[in-house]
């Protein structure tokens, strides 16, 4: 059961899930404004952003 639940939560979209992993490290090296600017660039989702750049514990594991 918890592996197909893994399953579900993982990003279908893929360039956007490369985005959004680059935009993290962007976070870490760059800081908070560059990976935020980058993100928004790619047209990856407000929603996303605000989840994945500020509340890591949200962030999707896989």
């Amino acid at each position: 059961m918890q592996r197909k639940r893994k399953q579900l939560l993982r990003r279908r979209d893929l360039l956007t899930r490369f985005m959004v992993d680059l935009g993290i490290h962007y976070l870490e090296i760059l800081g908070l404004d560059k990976a935020m600017d980058f993100l928004r660039k790619h047209q990856v989702p407000d929603s996303v952003i605000s989840r994945v750049l500020r509340f890591p514990e949200y962030r999707r594991r896989y």
